[in-house]
């Protein structure tokens, strides 16, 4: 059975009603990723959120009472970044107005819990479900400990409890310090081994470049569909595809073949590298729990930024991307030395909900506003539509 979960926002008063639906609409989608089912979606427009429970307790009983709590929720999902302190006054509400609608007889059960989550707990949970490799569940792994802590043994505020008896370190030492040596203990040996997963990668792309190989990224938002154009144009067989968020952790790299007649040098092979997906708001740690896959961006001789042609809010989410790789190569700009940036604008056949004009007037604007970046309209289902792609790829290499 589905997990049911409450989706709740809180946004700022200046936020638009178009960006504040985006927000949901993706939520809602994560939340469809990881299995679960969202039974309601509420927004709250506030410029400073509760400072005890983020959302305010008077809307969270008004939550509870509405769908009879535990009965028909499983998951209550802020669409923000909570303080654990937040996380646990939340699980306590609700544990505390469970109590309270039990009946006298009752009174010595155990009320079911109500699973609290911030949007970052819901990423972690759906990445920690599409890890394949140890790389990325290590990555998952040190992004967990940054940003829950504690929280990832399900242990809640019970750390903060002072340890005693055998096999305790120290008099008086709190759980919370042991704890917290121990995470820092993990954390450094993740860390290291990431690194070496790094030096590793970063040796690869080194030997890639005395051999003269040139390497394209892809990047864009998760869901554009940047897997099944790396399969189409390199004939990579084990990638996985799905119309899911994050359906791509780890970087897969595959091999085009860039025949003669395109341009003037003898045919040659490329290396094409698929990426992490982007989100609007993916926190900081995340992208640094990442760094040695999103190294096939910063390094790259060329980016294919690939955006899907038929999202609603296809600005909104070229900006989001557009936004992530100048951070990440900020240094490659302010040194003049940044790859240059195709704009591939996939799923040209999902536009088959609109007559032909309007398919010619989309890409005509398209094509206008974004005219700097090369851009190309396909569909990676469509092999007809492929050779123009391959042709521009030359000509910026």
């Amino acid at each position: 059975m589905k997990e049911r979960a409450v989706l709740i926002d809180i946004i700022d008063p200046s936020v638009s009603n178009s960006e504040s639906e985006l927000r949901l609409n993706e939520l809602d989608s994560l939340v469809k990723t990881f299995g679960g089912v969202s039974v309601v979606r509420t927004m709250q427009r506030r410029s400073i959120p509760d400072y005890k429970t983020f959302v305010g307790t008077g809307k969270l009983r008004e939550i509870l009472e509405e769908y009879e709590g535990a009965k028909n929720l499983d998951l209550i999902i802020l669409n923000n970044i909570l303080k654990p302190r937040q996380i646990y006054n939340i699980e306590e509400f609700c544990v505390k107005h469970e109590i309270e609608k039990l009946e006298e007889q009752e009174r010595f059960q155990v009320p079911k819990k109500i699973k609290v989550w911030d949007r970052v707990d819901l990423i972690l949970k759906i990445f920690d479900k599409h890890a394949k490799t140890a790389e990325a569940k290590l990555q998952i792994e040190l992004a967990s400990i940054k940003h829950m802590g504690p929280r990832i043994f399900g242990m809640g505020m019970e750390l903060s409890r002072q340890g005693g008896g055998i096999g305790t370190i120290g008099v008086g030492e709190t759980n919370t310090e042991r704890m917290k040596r121990a995470l820092q203990k993990r954390t450094s040996y993740i860390e290291n081994k990431i690194s070496n997963y790094g030096d590793i990668q970063s040796r690869q792309r080194q030997a890639r470049d005395k051999r003269n190989q040139k390497t394209i990224a892809l990047a864009g938002y998760t869901n554009a569909g940047k897997s099944t154009l790396l399969k189409a144009l390199t004939k990579k067989q084990e990638v996985y595809i799905a119309d899911e968020l994050f359906a791509t952790l780890d970087s897969k790299i595959g091999e085009l073949f860039i025949p003669s007649e395109t341009y003037d040098l003898p045919g040659r092979t490329v290396l094409m590298a698929d990426t992490i997906g982007f989100i609007q708001d993916l926190p900081p740690n995340l992208i640094k729990a990442f760094k040695t896959t999103l190294a096939e961006i910063v390094d790259a001789d060329l980016i294919l930024h690939v955006i899907d042609i038929s999202d609603v809010n296809i600005h909104l989410k070229i900006k989001v991307v557009e936004d992530i790789l100048d951070e990440l190569l900020e240094t490659r700009i302010k040194n003049n030395t940044a790859p240059k940036r195709i704009f591939v604008f996939n799923k040209f056949d999902r536009l088959s909900n609109i007559n032909r004009a309007e398919q010619l007037k989309l890409v005509e604007e398209l094509l206008t506003k974004y005219h700097e970046h090369a851009p190309q309209v396909l569909s990676a289902l469509d092999k007809d539509s492929l050779p123009k792609l391959v042709t521009t790829i030359a000509e910026e290499l």
